[in-house]
């Protein structure tokens, strides 16, 4: 492992824990010693990573802080492993977006993964409309994401695409187990946001219209999805994953802006999603460009 991939590991592991990390645990993590575990948050520290080390607790990594850092980008000719071969450099990972966009859940789900991305912030009008950027998306609108020569966009497509490309964060249950995963992740982008966007908008659909429409009926997805996330920490199965980013993202911005009721259900499942440390990483960023004008 160099020691770029094991910084970024390094990263990875800090950034999926609420509480501090031990020192011994965290070097036997990363396979190293703990003199070596030192040297190595002295390089983060130097490149303006402040890892908090907590006595008698741990590391930490504040939600505040920005990744990934540019001083931890792969150098430009490979560094060579152990047998003498040139490590393949890993696809470059672009995302585009805008603060105040559905972007905020892409960004979620990268900064769960824990890997390196460069963000390509887009204004909304002129900016996105342009020709490079129609080139990624037709549509002309964030967020969306180049991953090598793959492009993807809409949300729940990239929150997929991202827990498949990167299994190693276990952001996507086992294929046997998929089944509310999938469920719950492609009914939240299609079903849940048609109804809810035709429920603010004050269309109400008649008994046969709603027969006709794909969404079905506004009040029937919310019990459906409260019923799904009562009682529990996480939509599908016991562990976190991509989908509750995406359905997380959804009731939380749902119960802040009144497009979902503030039931206790919904209340609960979001009260634990949001505290963990790279949504608040997030929250930083979105509350950093509005200070920021």
């Amino acid at each position: 492992m160099s020691r770029t991939t094991r910084l970024q590991e390094l990263i990875r592991l800090l950034r999926h824990r609420r509480e501090p990390m031990p020192g011994p645990e965290l070097a036997e993590a990363l396979g190293v010693s703990l003199r070596t575990l030192y040297q190595e948050v002295a390089v983060l520290r130097a490149v303006g990573i402040e890892v908090v080390n907590t006595p008698g607790e741990g590391y930490v990594l504040p939600p505040e802080v920005t990744l990934p850092p540019p001083a931890l980008a792969e150098p430009g000719a490979p560094e060579k492993a152990e047998g003498g071969s040139a490590e393949t450099a890993p696809a470059e990972l672009v995302f585009y977006t805008n603060p105040l966009s559905r972007g905020g859940i892409v960004h979620w789900m990268l900064e769960e993964l824990g890997v390196n991305y460069r963000t390509v912030t887009l204004e909304y009008g002129a900016a996105m409309k342009s020709p490079e950027y129609l080139a990624i998306n037709p549509l002309g609108k964030v967020p969306a994401i180049r991953h090598g020569d793959t492009v993807v966009t809409e949300s729940a497509a990239i929150c997929a695409y991202l827990a498949d490309a990167f299994p190693e964060a276990r952001l996507a249950p086992p294929l046997s187990a998929r089944g509310d995963y999938y469920r719950w992740l492609f009914l939240a982008a299609g079903p849940l946001e048609s109804a809810i966007a035709l429920n603010d908008l004050g269309v109400q659909p008649t008994a046969e219209q709603k027969m006709r429409l794909g969404c079905g009926d506004y009040w029937t997805l919310v019990e459906a999805l409260a019923g799904a996330v009562a009682g529990r920490s996480y939509i599908a199965g016991d562990v976190f994953s991509a989908a509750d980013v995406y359905v997380g993202s959804h009731i939380g911005w749902g119960m802040q802006f009144g497009t979902l009721p503030r039931r206790p259900e919904f209340e609960a499942y979001w009260a634990g999603l949001r505290q963990r440390p790279a949504h608040q990483r997030c929250e930083a960023f979105v509350q950093q460009a509005l200070a920021s004008g």
